[in-house]
């Protein structure tokens, strides 16, 4: 994560998860900014995005919190949130 712009989370294990939740760990300490965060394919995280949800009725999260995490199915959203929140932010080019 140290030389990222952004982190999309894809179908994984344990090391998927504890990398999502460090990235946004970070991000509500304010250990970074700007950092996009896509949870990719809804269905195979469907479970953990309802225990997302449950955490924030329940008050163990903010709804801010909420806010820090984009899902979607669509590859094409995917590279659209991160060109919005990563690569027009920051000036990102590719090099020639």
């Amino acid at each position: 994560m140290k030389y990222s712009y952004a982190f999309v989370i894809m179908p994984g294990g344990m090391g998927t998860l504890d990398e999502l939740f460090e990235a946004v760990t970070l991000i509500q300490t304010r250990m970074i900014e700007n950092f996009p965060v896509v949870i990719f394919d809804k269905e195979y995280h469907k479970e953990l995005i309802q225990h997302i949800e449950l955490m924030t009725k329940s008050e163990s999260i903010s709804h801010e919190d909420m806010k820090l995490i984009f899902t979607t199915d669509s590859a094409e959203e995917v590279v659209n949130h991160i060109k919005v929140h990563a690569i027009d932010k920051f000036d990102l080019v590719k090099k020639k």
